[in-house]
């Protein structure tokens, strides 16, 4: 077996941990219209899901500003975590929150008012379409500011070791929005108006189950002034600006879209889009979703400083988001009649929507690869690469090949156009990450990745794992596609070395064996030498002694990092019970046990704990000695 980086294992469950709650949030910008475009399908008709198709411009532009918000802050709250900056989070998180309520304030109150100037301007221009999609407008449009707080609450709660809580968010605002939107259209007879008003309410339920969080003693995010720190607002919209391209551009793809259908098509192709709009939400969401978890991890381990958990986050992302993927495309490829039946269309509408599905699942495994490296770049600051990516797949490329296509194949060239945008925005990836790659010089490329792989073979090497790297140093790992796609500065991380062990005691002790023998190998100070090893030994006994009782896939990981001025700082993180060793009650204890600990106690100043994403991260940083 081929050498593994550290954090592997705890990524893997980890990355589970979190990926449904990243596809609930997701889901959630526009889960109300897919429930409203089926009900309306049912009860009102193929007229009213093409309302609520022109209209789709206008919730793609909430969700995208909540998407800019929530994607822009979550990253940068967790780098700063990942630095162990608690204040940094707390200022990011108060400033993106009042921006929220002020741009979703806005946004109410313009789209209220100006509900039939928006369904002119979206191109139902008279009519029974214009006043059905001014009807859903001025509906859902009183409901923006909870569309966009949710996002980005949701998007909180799971930075905050909260999870689960989304998930019921979720729960509660679909039962809502169904039996809100019944009652408005069978009891209360409000039609298209009555709808919009039913997702509205139902999406300030889920905003409501939300800030139960923020008034528990499980939170750790504090509002603070955000009026000092405005400026933080700048660094949370540039990170978060391949959300809001993505998003602008595929309003401009609806509209071009919707109009090329009613120009060489019928209405009937613009409802099968509009359904197609909410399969394309559904599907996404597990794409993003995944793309987002890898965002929430990625931007923890770019503020470590950690190459190797960078890695095995994409992979793991890769593998499976390509699963699900590839899953949910083989479904629905089989079952497009069924699924178009959800939404009660007929005669040409019906006929349009299951070619429209099966043309467009296709994209979607290649649209995950796409996405995941948009979030990727997003983690870690590469804005520039995220943009490109975020706007060639959300409809650039599509586009294009829709309007050079649609004269002479007609409806089908937009549906096609999907699958031509991402596979091109694949290939120009892997083209542009190759080109780069070779321009750094193929000798001091080579040499700077031996040395990096060198760093990341895990502690097996050492009792002789025949793929891994031993102390002298010999196998190394090729470099790879992901490599070079990582875009990542040469001279990152290259002074560290990572030990696993497994959670039972035999292993443990070993791991503080091997952790020995290299700060002896390093030429550490004795006392450094001597203290490391025992803390390590006994905070990760102590972890497998009372922490993993109630988790299922214990894991722990152990990194060195040897500082080019000498210092040494010392990193265990593991998924066990939350519990900080520091605090450990050593008052009644036999003074001869925990003696690692109190070691520390005494002789570091510099001892951090902090729980991100369901990990325990301990970080003791030892100076070297003066005049070393």
């Amino acid at each position: 077996m081929g050498a593994q980086t550290e954090n592997s294992e705890l990524i893997k469950r980890t990355f589970g941990k979190y990926l449904a709650m990243s596809i609930l949030i997701t889901l959630s910008a526009t889960l109300g219209m897919m429930i409203d475009n089926v009900i309306a399908g049912n009860l009102l008709g193929s007229g009213a899901v093409a309302a609520i198709g022109m209209s789709l411009s206008v919730f793609m532009l909430f969700s995208g500003c909540a998407g800019i918000l929530e994607t822009g802050a979550v990253a940068l709250c967790a780098r700063a975590l990942g630095n162990r900056d608690a204040d940094r989070v707390n200022v990011l998180f108060s400033v993106s929150l009042a921006a929220a309520l002020a741009v979703g304030a806005v946004l109410s109150a313009g789209g209220v008012a100006g509900a039939g100037a928006l369904a002119t301007m979206l191109g139902a221009a008279s009519g029974e379409l214009h006043a059905d999609t001014a009807a859903y407008l001025s509906g859902i449009c009183s409901g923006a500011f909870a569309i966009v707080l949710l996002q980005l609450l949701m998007g909180f709660t799971r930075l905050d070791n909260a999870p689960q809580l989304g998930i019921v968010a979720i729960v509660g605002m679909s039962v809502c929005d169904v039996v809100f939107n019944l009652v408005a259209v069978c009891v209360l007879d409000l039609g298209l108006h009555g709808m919009g008003l039913a997702t509205a309410l139902a999406y300030c339920v889920a905003v409501g189950i939300c800030c139960t969080h923020f008034l528990s003693k499980g939170n750790t995010l504090h509002l603070v002034n955000p009026m000092p720190h405005v400026g933080q607002l700048a660094g949370v919209l540039k990170t978060g600006l391949p959300d809001s391209l993505t998003r602008a551009t595929v309003m401009v793809r609806t509209f071009t879209f919707n109009w090329l259908l009613l120009t060489v098509a019928s209405a009937g192709a613009v409802a099968a889009l509009s359904m197609l709009s909410s399969v394309n939400s559904f599907a996404s969401s597990v794409t993003i979703g995944v793309g987002q978890t890898a965002t929430l991890l990625c931007g923890i381990f770019f503020g470590e400083e950690d190459r190797g958990a960078l890695k095995a986050t994409l992979r793991t992302g890769m593998r499976m988001g390509l699963v699900l993927s590839c899953a949910l495309c083989a479904v629905v490829f089989a079952f497009a009649p069924q699924v178009v039946g959800l939404f009660g269309l007929e005669g040409d509408a019906e006929a349009f929507g299951v070619v429209a599905v099966r043309a467009f699942i296709l994209c979607v495994p290649i649209d995950l690869i796409n996405q995941l490296f948009v979030n990727y770049y997003q983690g870690t600051g590469n804005v520039r690469a995220a943009s490109a990516i975020a706007v060639g797949q959300s409809g650039l490329f599509a586009v294009l090949f829709a309007l050079g296509t649609v004269w002479f194949w007609g409806a089908t060239a937009v549906w096609t156009s999907f699958l031509v945008g991402e596979a091109v925005t694949l290939a120009l990836q892997l083209v542009v990450a190759s080109v780069l790659w070779k321009r750094k010089g193929a000798k001091r490329a080579v040499a700077g990745a031996a040395e990096v792989v060198a760093n990341e073979a895990p502690a097996a090497a050492m009792a002789g794992d025949c793929d891994g790297v031993a102390l002298g140093g010999a196998v190394v790992d090729e470099v790879t596609l992901l490599d070079k796609m990582m875009y990542l500065p040469e001279t990152f991380q290259q002074d560290w070395r990572a030990f696993s062990c497994d959670p039972d005691i035999a292993s443990v002790a070993a791991c503080s064996q091997q952790v020995a023998a290299w700060c002896e190998a390093q030429g550490i100070d004795g006392r450094r030498s001597y203290l490391v090893p025992l803390a390590v030994e006994e905070m990760a006994a102590n972890a497998v002694e009372h922490g993993f009782a109630k988790t299922k896939h214990p894991a722990i990981d152990v990194k060195l990092i040897l500082k080019r001025d000498g210092t040494l700082v010392l990193r265990m993180r593991d998924n066990g019970a939350a519990f900080n060793p520091m605090d450990l009650d050593l008052s009644a204890a036999d003074p001869c046990s925990a003696v690692g600990i109190r070691m520390l106690r005494q002789g570091v100043r510099e001892v951090e704990y902090q729980n991100t994403v369901g990990l325990n991260n301990v970080v003791v940083t030892l100076p070297a000695p003066s005049g070393a």
